[in-house]
């Protein structure tokens, strides 16, 4: 996984055909990364998003253990109509990429953070669902034409709690008190950007 991980990013920093390839269907993707660790009578598991009409992964609901209510789960989506709403998201995005290409670097974080939540959110692959997610996040920073910090990593997992909590929160919330977790997501990614975002004070929001 390390060397498909490093392969990756070293194509999306010059292949923009396959970076937005990427950025419109992750499918392809997950199935590269994660086909090898399928079990032969289960190869759908990688590269199909659950709630998949006509596969064992159609009413597959996941969870996972609270940092915010230690010893309880808590649900991702559920997986009734997920494919729809994760090509809805990633169709969001693109939709919003000329535009995002002339924002100032603080709106260009919060797309960013915006699709890393709604992806994690979402969940929708059985396994890797983080690989996928910092892969999104790294070819949509290079669309955007941000630099990745050295300190970002595809692989290995490259967070800990403080970024799982409030993406938990995230998870968890109405949609009145997701701003503010987005906010709080988008100054913990700001610390994988560099270029603007290595300025004091680049992850949160301009005065």
């Amino acid at each position: 996984m390390r060397e498909a991980s490093a392969a990756f990013l070293a194509r999306i920093e010059i292949d923009k055909p396959y970076r937005l390839s990427v950025l419109q269907d992750s499918r392809s993707l997950h199935r590269t990364f994660f086909l090898p660790f399928a079990p032969a009578s289960h190869q759908e598991y990688a590269g199909t998003y659950r709630g998949t009409v006509g596969t064992s992964l159609k009413g597959r609901i996941m969870g996972a253990p609270s940092l915010v209510e230690p010893g309880r789960e808590f649900a991702f989506e559920d997986p009734a109509g997920l494919p729809g709403k994760v090509a809805c998201l990633l169709g969001q995005v693109i939709a919003e990429l000329e535009s995002a290409r002339r924002a100032q670097p603080y709106a260009q974080l919060l797309l960013l953070t915006h699709l890393f939540c709604w992806f994690g959110k979402l969940h929708p692959f059985l396994d890797g669902n983080g690989h996928i997610q910092r892969a999104l996040f790294a070819a949509l920073a290079l669309e955007l034409g941000i630099p990745l910090s050295p300190r970002f990593s595809l692989h290995p997992r490259s967070y800990d709690r403080l970024l799982a909590w409030p993406l938990e929160m995230f998870t968890r919330a109405k949609e009145s008190e997701r701003p503010a977790c987005i906010a709080t997501v988008a100054e913990y990614l700001s610390t994988w950007l560099a270029g603007p975002f290595d300025q004091p004070g680049a992850g949160i929001p301009p005065a």
